[in-house]
């Protein structure tokens, strides 16, 4: 079974990866690994997303003190003991994963991830496991067991490369490993054959290709289709099968086949009909279309309004700017809207899923829907214990909308109470928002005292320098 890449992945699992990498190049390491873990539920053998994940939870990992990385630790190796080899390799990568985000470096854990990723035959897991065990070890001789298992698992990747310059970091770490000098041997052998056989199909490739004409068309038959005029003439062959198709499994099979050719030439709005076409042909049964054609419908009013965004930027009449800004107000309540017409319908699907409930929470916040929305968002805290503080947050913003002070600032102070480092964007910003709330209840130098918390370490944060330093008269 070969890894999956990002553009084969199904289109909710691609906007929790998207989701993700924005949460975590803001360090908001809990809600990025929270997404990506829900992401590779659906996607078990999306590496990168892998990758992405670990590097989060190093990242988080490295923050923490010398005492909380010892209990986290001592939680973790609790949690490997009930690891069971009786489990399905699907199952075992999620428990590892449950393990892998308080030590991303457990030992049995990370063995776990390489066993499951062999039982799928997908070996590069099994690498990715290894090279983790292995980078924690740095160039300690305690890391040599496990880059000598890494070697073999590049090995059976038919990563012979990586495999030799392994090894000979093996070798230079322990220059009397026997084992690694006869794997390295094979490896080398293995290189020099891989590289025989790549000069032989070159060879014959080269006799095979009788005139330029002839290679230009092997080319466009084996290559994705990229141009949008090749692309045009996919669509046209597709369209005409369609119109001939006499089943519907086979109304359906075209019909997605031209929303797929139109999503990728960016064309959400041509792309959406023909999903659906494609949704109704095959009895509304497919789950995946569904959450396709809502994914493109929020795709297609982002690009809407980011294209007037553009055009605005550009204006300088001010009744034609204010125009575009009118247009731009009217698309974004139009995004809200089918925010919460697509989470609803996803919590109604999946009512036990803590991120919809939380996302639903957001869009009924955004849509000022605001009872209802702090109704999602403590259902959410309850069954998605690792979107906490996002959801405290909104929570309180939710009570704040509805004037009941005194409750947003008791969720405020509960989020900014547990999080641990003002350098996390969450935390100055349930800080912040603790700020507002004291203010909103007449409490000035309670108020006062959250934002000094915030300008001790990050002045330029909102406007945080500006409300410290007017407390002082406001001298510079």
């Amino acid at each position: 079974m070969s890894v999956k890449t990002y553009r084969e992945l199904n289109p909710t699992a691609r906007s929790q990866v998207d989701r993700a990498k924005t949460a975590i190049q803001s360090k908001n390491y809990d809600f990025g690994i929270m997404l990506l873990l829900s992401a590779l539920k659906d996607e078990p053998i999306y590496l990168d997303g892998r990758r992405l994940l670990r590097a989060a939870e190093i990242q988080k990992y490295n923050t923490t003190g010398t005492l909380t990385r010892q209990m986290t630790s001592v939680r973790a190796g609790t949690l490997a003991m009930k690891l069971s080899a009786k489990k399905s390799p699907q199952e075992q990568l999620a428990a590892a994963e449950e393990i892998l985000q308080t030590d991303p470096y457990n030992q049995k854990a990370n063995m776990a991830i390489g066993e499951a990723g062999a039982a799928l035959g997908c070996p590069e897991l099994k690498c990715f496991a290894y090279e983790t065990l292995a980078s924690s070890k740095g160039d300690d001789k305690s890391a040599v067991p496990f880059l000598r298992t890494l070697a073999e698992a590049y090995m059976e990747a038919h990563q012979a490369d990586k495999a030799v310059s392994t090894l000979e970091k093996v070798l230079n770490l322990d220059p009397r490993d026997g084992d690694a000098l006869s794997l390295l041997k094979n490896a080398q052998a293995a290189v020099s054959h891989q590289k025989w056989e790549e000069a032989q199909k070159t060879d014959d490739f080269r006799k095979a290709l009788k005139d330029e004409k002839e290679s230009e068309q092997l080319e466009t038959q084996s290559k994705i289709v990229k141009s949008s005029e090749s692309i045009e003439e996919q669509i046209q062959l597709h369209y005409q099968k369609w119109q001939e198709a006499t089943t519907n499994q086979d109304k359906a099979l075209h019909a997605k086949k031209i929303g797929q050719l139109y999503e990728q030439r960016n064309e959400f709005n041509h792309a959406i009909p023909w999903y659906q076409a494609a949704f109704e042909a095959g009895g509304s049964l497919d789950s995946s279309l569904e959450r396709a054609i809502g994914d493109l419908r929020l795709r297609a009013a982002q690009s809407e309004i980011r294209a007037l965004q553009d055009t605005l930027a550009q204006q300088t009449d001010p009744e034609v700017k204010a125009q575009y800004q009118t247009a731009i107000d009217q698309k974004e309540a139009e995004l809200i809207k089918v925010q919460l017409d697509l989470t609803e319908a996803q919590v109604k699907a999946q009512p036990n899923d803590g991120e919809l409930r939380y996302l639903l929470g957001e869009a009924l916040y955004k849509d000022g829907q605001y009872k209802r929305a702090t109704e999602e968002l403590q259902q959410a805290i309850n069954t998605q214990p690792s979107i906490r503080y996002p959801a405290l947050n909104l929570l309180g913003l939710a009570f704040m909308k509805r004037g009941m002070i005194d409750f947003a600032i008791s969720k405020f102070a509960e989020a900014e109470h547990d999080l641990p480092d003002m350098k996390e964007d969450i935390k100055k910003e349930v800080t912040y928002n603790l700020g507002l709330a004291y203010e909103a209840a007449k409490q000035p130098e309670k108020a006062l005292e959250q934002w000094k918390k915030i300008y001790t370490v990050a002045m330029n944060y909102r406007d945080v320098a500006a409300r410290v330093e007017a407390s002082y008269g406001g001298g510079s």
